[in-house]
């Protein structure tokens, strides 16, 4: 019997779930819309879960790892989903009365930072942050092949680090400032929206702003390096405290490559302790399944 593991991917809007051989191999993948109601949601992954262990007679499922969109300081209970509606929910309980397997949850970010590391950008390496930087902005942070979750889950909240020079953007989260409100695909467009031609059209993206700054436009240009700017300047923070190998860019703004990428190296280089200069920079390469071989690899590494 071949040794294998599923990897769920939470998301506030859809689940990703896959098989994933002790090789790294993708043996099988599914995607389905979450629902906020959590009975009716595990039931649907338990489902998924038990038809693709049917079509593969010779593997021997070793565990389910499952990612979630909020903070999980034991390996269990997510404390709060804002995406999900979800408050203190004991995932790897809710899971386990549905499939006969071990079960660990781990916070989505720290997962698809798991997932980097074992078979994506930042593959052979013990030591790697990844930024993941979409609608909002997370982080998960690896030290020596280890997660670092933090004494309630609370680390990696990289889009909460406060940014110069932008007191006057309210976060989500309550405070201003905030690194997300500058460098998140919402606060890409939200920068956008202040200048034209973006002001005029009826619906922005940021790629709308990455493809207008490819182009010459001085505005989108601005924007671009400043979002760079900003999440150079953050990283710099973190690589004074754990100094990683590398910082793996993921998230739907990584599309951006280089043109984003050259600000955040530079702002680094100009902010970061001088030893810790040689930290490189890289696109994630897993895409959407970065969080199914994280999940995974809790059990096959």
């Amino acid at each position: 019997m071949k040794k294998a593991a599923f990897g769920v991917d939470i998301g506030g809007t859809a689940v990703k779930l896959g098989l994933v051989g002790a090789d790294g191999k993708l043996l099988d993948r599914t995607e389905f819309p979450s629902v906020r109601a959590q009975g009716a949601l595990f039931d649907q992954i338990a489902a998924q879960i038990r038809q693709m262990t049917e079509k593969f007679s010779d593997i021997q499922c070793v565990g389910v790892g499952i990612g979630v969109p909020g903070p999980v300081p034991d390996k269990s209970t997510v404390q709060r989903c804002v995406n999900l509606g979800w408050e203190n929910v004991n995932v790897s309980g809710e899971l386990s009365c549905r499939v006969p397997y071990p079960i660990l949850a781990e916070n989505d970010a720290n997962l698809a930072a798991l997932g980097e590391m074992w078979m994506g950008a930042g593959h052979g390496l013990r030591n790697l942050v990844m930024f993941t930087v979409g609608t909002g902005i997370g982080a998960g942070i690896i030290a020596d092949g280890r997660i670092i979750s933090g004494a309630l889950g609370g680390a990696g909240e990289v889009g909460h680090i406060p940014v110069e020079g932008h007191s006057d953007r309210l976060c989500s989260c309550g405070n201003r400032g905030c690194l997300e409100t500058i460098a998140s695909a919402t606060g890409i467009i939200r920068s956008a929206r202040e200048f034209s031609p973006f002001r005029e059209m009826e619906t922005v993206t940021a790629k709308d702003v990455f493809d207008a700054a490819r182009e010459g436009d001085e505005n989108a240009l601005r924007i671009v390096e400043e979002a760079g700017r900003c999440l150079g300047a953050a990283a710099a923070i973190v690589g004074c405290i754990v100094n990683p190998e590398v910082f793996v860019i993921g998230g739907g703004v990584s599309a951006a490559g280089n043109l984003l990428l050259e600000p955040i190296k530079t702002a680094f280089q100009q902010r970061v302790f001088p030893l810790c200069r040689s930290t490189r920079f890289v696109v994630a390469t897993l895409g959407n399944n970065a969080g199914i071989f994280g999940g995974a690899s809790q059990f096959l590494c």
